[in-house]
């Protein structure tokens, strides 16, 4: 819960086991598809949720023989490419780490690198279809 600060400004009381974001998520269900910065092949992840600051995502570390590992993967830039309709958008970030391994998936965190305004524009409005309901969210 925000509290205020001797400066009037609103700060956060963070508390062990409590989201840190600083933005809210929304769930959704939504492809987006992802190449590491110096690498040449795209990859498909599952958006699992979404704010204006960043997303967690799920995918497949194995793609055409090649594996990305853990260690690869931390920190990582990379170019995220986001379809609405018939069009896409292109957005930077970084993998901030591995959430969860599973037996062929891996879920993580990723953080968007200072997007322009116009990419924060289309990207506040991918975001509003989940938050408003145009577009169906999945089961929980």
């Amino acid at each position: 819960m925000p509290r205020s600060s001797s400066k009037g400004r609103t700060a956060r009381t963070i508390m062990p086991g409590r989201d840190k974001r600083r933005f809210d998520r929304v769930s959704c269900l939504l492809r987006v598809d992802f190449r590491l910065l110096g690498h040449d092949l795209w990859h498909q992840a599952d958006v699992l949720d979404l704010s204006v600051a960043g997303m967690r995502v799920r995918f497949n570390p194995f793609r055409r023989g090649r594996t990305l590992r853990p260690e690869l993967i931390k920190k990582a830039e990379a170019m995220f490419r986001f379809s609405k309709g018939s069009a896409f958008f292109l957005l930077k970030g970084r993998f901030l780490r591995v959430y969860l391994r599973e037996p062929g998936l891996f879920t993580v965190g990723v953080e968007f690198a200072n997007p322009s305004p116009e990419e924060l524009f289309r990207l506040v409005d991918l975001y509003a279809d989940f938050r408003h309901g145009r577009v169906r969210r999945p089961p929980v």
